[in-house]
């Protein structure tokens, strides 16, 4: 064999060690490609978008459609739809409804942040509440979250009987937000004088001086789990992986605490 034809063989050769190397991700970061379907809570609506923006320019030819809604909205969008490739709602109860319809890939389940309820008040409190029995106090405008179709509204009725204050309370809530961030609306704009919401989205608000925080002390709290997993319809099940593993990644976790949340243990 001439030293042209040893040539042509060596050239082919690294040719079909490159477009192998491509097909195993090694030299594109990963085997990620193509478009995945995220179902995420409302609430985490600031960190999923940098997190979506990190990925794909991390990745190159993927695409992030993230749908937001509260859980109730995620858990109907998963059983009509049948199409999302991960879904990231606003507590892990939501996980345990999927399983039980068989829509989730239950090894995947991972957890990832704490969804913590507080008190937001009106900047300068001047309602001077500073506890949760405060929010029965005659007059008073109270805001909570949708009890069927947000973590913020069941864990507010939660808390509230673990203090034995939901009866009193209940006759000043003038609103039943369906998601987190509307709820938060209501209080920016003085709709209510305060709100049970989450100390994410409450401290962003706080640090543009739109609200104070009250702090729930955390033997009286009902703390949430926000987790993200697959779910079995799934069509690009490599990419959804690999988003999977970035949202959980010490790179995703600073995306996640950026924007107000504590990460899990």
């Amino acid at each position: 064999m001439n030293s042209k034809n040893i040539a042509i063989i060596g050239i082919i050769a690294i040719v079909i060690i490159v477009a192998g190397l491509y097909a195993s991700g090694m030299l594109t970061g990963g085997n990620a490609q193509g478009n995945i379907t995220v179902l995420a809570g409302a609430g985490t609506m600031s960190a999923m978008n940098e997190l979506k923006a990190a990925f794909e320019e991390k990745y190159p030819g993927t695409t992030v459609n993230v749908q937001y809604g509260n859980s109730a909205e995620i858990f109907s969008m998963l059983e009509t739809q049948k199409s999302a490739d991960l879904v990231v709602p606003g507590d892990l109860v939501f996980m345990d409804n999927a399983k039980k319809k068989g829509y989730i890939v239950n090894d995947t389940i991972t957890s990832l942040v704490y969804h913590i309820p507080v008190i937001g008040v009106q900047k300068g409190n001047p309602k001077n509440i500073t506890q949760l029995s405060d929010l029965g106090q005659s007059g008073l405008k109270v805001g909570l979250g949708d009890v069927n179709g947000t973590a913020v509204g069941k864990q507010a009725i939660k808390l509230l009987n673990k203090t034995g204050n939901l009866e009193a309370v209940k006759t000043n809530v003038v609103v039943y937000a369906p998601t987190v961030n509307q709820l938060m609306t209501y209080l920016t704009s003085g709709q209510v004088d305060a709100a049970i919401v989450m100390n994410d989205t409450a401290s962003k608000a706080a640090a543009e001086g739109k609200i104070d925080i009250i702090t729930i002390p955390e033997d009286q709290n009902e703390i949430g789990t926000i987790g993200v997993a697959l779910t079995i319809f799934s069509k690009n099940k490599n990419t959804a992986q690999t988003f999977l593993e970035f949202v959980s990644s010490p790179e995703g976790m600073a995306i996640w605490e950026k924007n107000g949340f504590k990460p899990v243990k």
